[in-house]
């Protein structure tokens, strides 16, 4: 159950953080990505150091490439997606298009990872979908266009996607390697890209600037300890223990999780359909894990 307990762990922790990075939007997406992920490798620099872990330079090179892709595609693409869908979205509605997480993940699983899925987890991920969707469908309305609710969505799915796509690339290489490491290594692949990218950007100071102390940082630090430190090691440590399929739709209760801390810190409102799609999702979190 270590993989499970790590799963769920790791959609508070995300919950946690991403309500505080609603509250530092005052930092672009692309510098609140570059901002959390520099952050955590820092720590994780620092972890590996006092646990006396060592890089293993002699790993194969499919590992090596396997973490890199997965860095870059799920770290320095999907995370920046992310961000620019929140923006543009709002939690509630980009809670609906994040529920094409779990089953993605699923689908990938049995296709590239040959894993296996039953009817009770088949159950279980279909009452965790659709609680989380109706948790999701009378969330907070935002006054945006048609337009600007159609590029939110596609990046919310793209950002999604890219994220599946690098957490299945990497999961063989983790289940090999020390889960800090191997974090680690996945992070400095997304981090060296991301500033390349910085660097050639019109606007790169604009967006380096987040590394000078301000007022944003009351917020920013903790949700980046949260977001991209310790929910990273667990989410990663979930896929590491258990079957990718079943860490998924865990992940997916993030979102119930992320309803219950906005109603406690940003005063949304807890309406019926919040409190049944959570009920439902619990429950079928519970059958997934008891099957």
């Amino acid at each position: 159950m270590l993989g499970e307990g790590l799963a769920l762990a790791s959609s508070v922790a995300w919950a946690a953080s991403v309500v505080l990075f609603k509250r530092s939007e005052a930092i672009s997406p692309t510098g609140l990505n570059l901002f959390k992920n520099v952050f955590a490798l820092v720590l994780l620099s620092l972890t590996l150091v006092v646990i006396s872990g060592n890089i293993d330079w002699g790993r194969s090179a499919e590992d090596w490439w396997r973490l890199s892709v997965s860095g870059i595609i799920g770290i320095a693409v999907a995370d920046t997606l992310f961000f620019m869908a929140l923006r543009r979205l709002g939690a509630g509605r980009l809670a609906i298009v994040e529920c094409v997480y779990a089953p993605l993940i699923v689908v990938l699983s049995v296709i590239f990872l040959g894993e296996r899925v039953g009817m009770g987890f088949l159950l279980g991920a279909c009452l965790v979908v659709a609680g989380v969707f109706v948790s999701g469908r009378d969330q907070s309305k935002i006054d945006t266009t048609t337009k600007e609710l159609l590029r939110g969505s596609l990046m919310g799915v793209a950002g999604v996607a890219c994220m599946a796509v690098g957490v299945v690339v990497a999961k063989p290489a983790l289940e090999r390697g020390s889960l800090v490491e191997v974090t680690m290594i996945r992070l400095v692949a997304g981090v060296a890209i991301q500033l390349l990218g910085v660097l050639v950007m019109p606007s790169a100071w604009s967006v380096l600037r987040v590394f000078v102390p301000s007022s944003v940082w009351r917020t920013l630090l903790p949700a980046s300890l949260l977001g991209s430190y310790l929910a990273m090691l667990l989410w990663l440590g979930g896929f590491k223990w258990a079957d990718a399929s079943v860490a998924a739709v865990l992940n997916q209760l993030t979102t119930v999780f992320t309803i219950v801390l906005a109603r406690i810190y940003l005063q949304e409102p807890l309406t019926i359909p919040r409190v049944l799609g959570g009920g439902v999702a619990v429950a079928g979190a519970l059958i997934i894990l008891l099957w």
